[in-house]
Formats: C-alpha cells, structure tokens, sequence
C-alpha cells in the first residue's frame, strides 16, 4: 500500500505548529505583563504581529521547533498519567482489568512528581472520575458482543499471522502489547481506515499539547498569584478557569485517543480473514 504524505501534513500544523505559536504569544504576553511599563497588547502585535513580514519564516521554525519539545513533553506526562490511571485505551474498549495507579510498572517516585505537576487534571480525575463516578461514562468499554469479536481477532491475528503458537505463555492478554500488532495490520491491510486512523492521531496529539499547556498556564497563575497583589476572587476564579480548561483538554485528548484504538481495532476485526 503506497501512502502519501505531504510534508508539512496537519498533523504536523495540529500537532507542532499551532501549540509551538500559542506557546509564543502566551510567553509574550506574560513577560509584557510583568513589566508595568509594557503594555501587553502593544508589545505582542510589535513583536509578533503579522505587520512584520521578516519575522514569518522564523516564527514558523521556532514555533515548530517549540511544538515538537511540547509534544515530546506532554506524552511523558499527560500521555503517561492517563495511562497509570485507566490503562491503555485499547484495553479499556476491551473491558480487561488493569492495574491501580501506583500498581503499574514504573516509579512511584516519578508518578507522585507528574501527579502533583498536573495537578489540576489529577484532582478534577479523583473528584469528578472517581468520588463522583464520571469515569463511567468517558472510560466506558464496548459492547460484549463486539468485546467478543475483536478479542477473537486478536487471538486469531497473534496465532495465525503472527505465528505464535500458544499466546497464553506470554501471559494475559491485559499483560501483554496486542495493540501494536493489531493497528500495524490494520495499516497494511485496511486502506480506508488509515485517513480516520491518522485524523484521529492529529487530534489526539493536539489536545493531549493544549492540555500541558493549560496545565503550565495554570501553574504560571499560581506563581503571578504568589507575587501579585491580587484579590483573593480573582485569584481563584483564575486558577479554577484555567485548571477546568486544562481537564476539558485532558477529556477531549482521551475522547480521540479512544477513537483511534477503536478505530485500529475495528479495522483489524473487519479485514483480518480466519484462514484455517
């Protein structure tokens, strides 16, 4: 199957671009803010206005650039924490039990940090997923009788196509990573799923960068909160917003993160033929 891609794809404007630019002007408007003597809304359209033609070709680089370090970020840390809280999306479609947050394979230490950096996510997930049961309904599984179908995919999949003999030695199937196998077949062998499949990781990856930069938005209110005489109203009502709108990103990118496993997975259950 021959894939054509061009080289500045919307993925890379979605994905690197736009947040690598909002990064920019956020920074711009911050430092214009903390110096009294700089009025904000002047010194972003004096630097980064689109007046200013010389500027374009190294905006776009830089931004890019910024994009992609954003990226890389918010997969170690917003990609990671969903992951320790509900397992991978795949297995959550699939209804197969994973392990707690501090169960799963990596460091306590390290899940301790990320939590207490995305702080607002974290505490939106256990007051609102949790204590009050919404996780329900943005984590829920398929249908039994599609369970079925695609579990037997897989299995098929993993013992016909990919040789292995007896799946069950590598323990069970919650253990192990079927997913990657299942949406490379997908890719290979599925055509018309692949412009979905790839729209979905676009967007995925774009809300998954606006929810990292809510959260630092978040905690660079914090830190002008500390240093700022503001009033006690303010201050709350800004670091409510801006922490609701950094869990609205945190649902979106887990909206469409489920999407693509889907997809992958429904692709795999529709193309992949039994052949014995």
């Amino acid at each position: 199957m021959n894939i054509k891609q061009n080289p500045f794809s919307v993925y890379d404007f979605l994905g690197y671009f736009t947040p690598g630019a909002i990064f920019l002007y956020v920074i711009t408007f911050g430092y214009a803010h903390v110096n009294e003597d700089i009025s904000p809304q002047d010194y972003v359209t004096e630097n980064l206005g689109f007046d200013n033609a010389e500027i374009y070709i190294p905006f776009i680089l830089v931004s890019y650039a910024i994009g992609h370090l954003l990226s890389f970020l918010s997969s170690i840390s917003i990609e990671s924490f969903s992951i320790w809280a509900h397992g991978y999306p795949s297995k959550c479609l699939l209804k197969m039990q994973t392990d707690g947050y501090f169960q799963t394979e990596g460091s306590k230490t390290l899940k301790i940090i990320i939590g207490l950096f995305l702080l607002p996510i974290s505490v939106y997930e256990l007051i609102l997923g949790h204590c009050c049961g919404l996780k329900s309904f943005y984590m829920k599984p398929l249908d039994r009788v599609l369970r079925v179908v695609i579990v037997k995919k897989i299995n098929l999949l993993l013992i016909e196509h990919g040789g292995v003999k007896q799946p069950g030695n590598f323990g069970s199937p919650e253990k192990t990573d079927f997913f990657r196998y299942a949406y490379h077949y997908a890719v290979e062998f599925a055509p018309n799923h692949y412009p979905k499949m790839q729209n979905y990781v676009a967007l995925f990856g774009f809300l998954r960068t606006l929810a990292f930069l809510s959260i630092l938005i978040f905690w660079g209110l914090v830190f002008h909160v500390l240093n700022e005489k503001c009033s006690i109203f303010d201050s709350i009502v800004w670091l409510i917003s801006s922490g609701t709108i950094g869990f609205i990103f945190y649902l979106s990118f887990l909206k469409f993160y489920r999407r693509f496993s889907l997809e992958a997975l429904m692709a795999l259950a529709v193309s992949y033929k039994e052949t014995k």
